[in-house]
């Protein structure tokens, strides 16, 4: 059994290891993964998303039952990476669910929530229920 956070989204999200800065190239460069995000392309279907899953971290980033944060950057890096990525699109849609991957179940969402961007403010929005779907729109403004 292992937590996974997905993400879906109906723009090309980017993956690859994820620090304060942005990106991290790893042509032989060595770096402190310990305060990083990796971002893992992933092509898992789950059923209750509206757009394909395209990247996937894997062990999650709290605990399913506590929901009290694995450490102190993973959720804040999160929020940073949406931030930076929604950026670029003047309307767009990510999709972020906590799921746990056993093999022997399907996986499916329980549980929906949506946000609109301007309204992510905090990377505690972004702690999920397991099982849980939190839709974050994007919208111009007028």
């Amino acid at each position: 059994m292992t937590y996974y956070y997905y993400l879906a989204s109906d723009i090309k999200l980017p993956s690859g290891i994820y620090s304060k800065s942005g990106f991290i190239n790893l042509n032989g460069s060595k770096i402190a993964l310990d305060q990083t995000l990796d971002l893992t392309e992933s092509d898992e279907k789950v059923d209750g998303f509206d757009y394909p899953v395209q990247i996937e971290i894997v062990y999650g980033l709290c605990d399913p039952e506590t929901l009290e944060a694995y450490d102190d950057f993973g959720l804040p890096l999160l929020h940073k990476y949406i931030l930076d990525v929604c950026s670029y699109y003047k309307t767009c849609t990510i999709q972020i669910a906590h799921i746990l991957n056993t093999h022997r179940h399907p996986l499916k969402i329980v549980e929906r929530r949506k946000l609109l961007l301007n309204q992510l403010s905090n990377s505690k929005q972004l702690v999920l229920h397991l099982g849980e779907l939190l839709t974050i729109k994007k919208i111009p403004e007028f």
